[in-house]
């Protein structure tokens, strides 16, 4: 198959490539300008080192597992988060590029994990739903040795609060803060944290909460400017999906014409917004606060890295979106 290119505007233009068409693609990680990881259904990692021209593939274990989230620190190392109870819930580590994997952490019984992050200091955060009045996450401070933590927010969780694991965006770090944002309980909750602090502080949110509704993907700015996506799975004309949480306060940003929950969401530099979801991918300029749409496939999830944006989702699709400097 050849790779198709589609200008949508005169800064930006889309590029479908060629991947497995047998694997719904969750999970995606671009650490560097040629150097992308995907992850997905099948127990099936994907390593590119040529920005998608082509793919290597992986199965870290033989098991039908789904790799929702992956986190690549480069082009040989990385780690991959698959969900599910009875132990499903697991995070694998390569150092080698893909070719061996290393089971790092396997989750109890009745443990369900949603979303990994990665520090550039090898800290990492888990987020996985309560269970039974505790929080219940997994932290490691090295990417080698992993525990459950579970008195680690400033209030207890609300009855069935937990994550929504559509695009492994409901835990990130950026700019020092650790973020997560929380779903299914009768508020969906924002979770903040400074690197050195010992707790997160929940925060109320105005998204729509209860089962299936909730925060979906979080991008901390600063300790007091977040920006916020999700909804609600089972009413997809609920608003609002997309805040920004600022000094205290929530706003309301102008939403893409695609209707449904937002899985995932992506801030550049420039303030520029990528959001994608079922329905779709959307791409907000800070400029004019305006939408292009720029896909109506099945698209989970979004990664961007310099100058490039990559855009994944169901039945193999994987495309890489192109700026102009």
């Amino acid at each position: 198959m050849i790779a198709v290119s589609l200008v949508v505007s005169a800064t930006l233009s889309v590029t479908s490539l060629e991947s497995k068409p047998d694997v719904h693609w969750i999970g995606v990680s671009a650490p560097t300008n040629n150097v992308v990881w995907l992850s997905g259904s099948n127990a099936t990692i994907a390593r590119s080192t040529d920005a998608g021209e082509t793919w290597e593939y992986f199965n870290p274990t033989s098991e039908s597992l789904q790799f929702r989230d992956i986190e690549a620190l480069d082009a040989n190392h990385a780690y991959a988060l698959s969900i599910g109870e009875n132990g499903d819930s697991r995070v694998y580590y390569t150092s080698n590029g893909g070719r061996n994997w290393q089971l790092r952490f396997r989750a109890g019984s009745n443990q369900f994990l949603n979303c990994i992050a990665m520090a550039n200091n090898g800290e990492a955060w888990v987020y996985g739903d309560s269970i039974e009045g505790r929080w219940e996450m997994v932290r490691s401070t090295d990417g080698r040795n992993w525990l459950s933590a579970s008195n680690v927010v400033d209030s207890a969780p609300l009855p069935d609060e937990g994550g929504l694991a559509a695009s492994g965006g409901c835990v990130r770090f950026n700019n020092n803060i650790w973020a997560i944002g929380t779903a299914n309980g009768s508020t969906a909750r924002l979770l903040l944290k400074r690197s050195f602090g010992i707790r997160f502080k929940a925060i109320d949110t105005p998204l729509p909460a209860g089962p299936s509704a909730g925060i979906a993907s979080v991008w901390p700015l600063s300790e007091k400017e977040v920006i916020i996506a999700g909804g609600d799975l089972y009413e997809p004309q609920t608003q609002p999906r997309l805040m920004r949480y600022q000094d205290g306060e929530f706003i309301a940003l102008p939403e893409p014409e695609f209707e449904g929950a937002l899985y995932s969401l992506t801030v550049r530099p420039n303030g520029d917004m990528l959001v994608s979801n079922p329905n779709g991918a959307a791409y907000l300029s800070s400029a004019d606060m305006t939408w292009e749409q720029l896909s109506d496939a099945n698209i989970w999830n979004s990664a961007c890295i310099n100058q490039r944006c990559y855009l994944v989702g169901k039945d193999g699709f994987v495309a890489r979106i192109s700026f102009d400097k």
